[in-house]
């Protein structure tokens, strides 16, 4: 019996913390706490990516638990039944496959996080590096969502229009044969990058985020908005091999991209699409 009770044993912690985490959540709810700002906060970079990563989190450990609990009784139910022969395979046959299961898809979800970390990584990064706008009188907004489950990871509003910025963080792999790992080239349709993979999506993703952007700004302002698409690589060096209505640019070089372009907006036509995106921006709850 010792051997059985040690098992249970170690489950009385967990139990502990999910009963405490049960408890202050249906206390805080009782109590009506609420957040003290008088107003939603707008969409920091990533904000979209962070959500999700709490979601696969949660659903991480509900898999990784659900594996190790039943992985326990394939080891704890034959002390249960030490006269019976076949306990171990029919503890096997039980709790394996559910096991197995549970294990598959905290695999899946680990996959997932790591991915979506990556992209949280380079949403940030970009945000960082679009900063210097701020001082040319350009307003950036992040997150921007659209009709269904997507979004425009930066938008940037200033003096020389709009631009709708899609960010792909790409993760270095060796050049081929021998040659540098942090080049990509855009030929007007696929972004190559250094190891011989490629991106067809990303283009025609900036693509069609900005003209739905276009047509949201013109509808809500009244007036008629062109929103540029850019793709940004951060950490990457991009070689541009013909024109294209896309642009493509590493990171560090959309700031300086969008600060030399020619000012073709007016004032009173910036302030009305930033308050069109604050308004879809703004919905972060504290």
């Amino acid at each position: 019996m010792l051997n059985l009770h040690l098992p249970i044993a170690g489950l009385i912690p967990s139990l502990i913390l999910l009963a405490a985490v049960s408890i202050g959540y249906l206390l805080r709810k009782r109590r009506g706490d609420r957040s003290p700002l008088p107003e939603k906060l707008l969409r920091p970079a990533g904000y979209g990516l962070q959500r999700k990563l709490e979601g696969l989190n949660d659903s991480f450990n509900f898999w990784f638990m659900g594996a190790f609990v039943f992985s326990l009784l394939i080891a704890v139910f034959p002390e249960t039944r030490p006269t019976d022969a076949w306990a171990p395979l029919t503890s096997l046959m039980i709790f394996g496959p559910v096991a197995a299961v549970c294990s598959v898809v905290a695999l899946r979800q680990l996959y997932k996080i790591r991915a979506y970390r990556r992209g949280l990584l380079g949403e940030q990064a970009m945000a960082e590096l679009l900063q210097p706008l701020f001082a040319d009188g350009y307003r950036i907004f992040h997150d921007i969502s659209g009709n269904g489950k997507w979004n425009i990871d930066h938008v940037v509003v200033g003096p020389a229009g709009v631009f709708a910025i899609e960010t792909k963080y790409r993760t270095k792999r060796p050049g081929r044969n021998g040659g540098p790992d942090h080049k990509a080239m855009f030929d007007g349709n696929r972004i190559e990058f250094a190891s011989g993979d490629y991106d067809a999506e990303a283009p025609s993703q900036a693509s069609r985020n900005a003209q739905w952007l276009a047509v949201e700004l013109s509808k809500a302002t009244g007036e008629r908005v062109t929103v540029r698409p850019v793709v940004a690589l951060p950490g990457w060096w991009v070689d541009r091999t013909a024109k294209s209505d896309i642009t493509v640019l590493s990171g560090k070089e959309v700031a300086d991209f969008i600060a030399k372009e020619s000012a073709k907006l007016s004032d009173k036509v910036i302030q009305q699409i930033s308050y069109q995106l604050e308004q879809r921006c703004r919905d972060v709850e504290i």
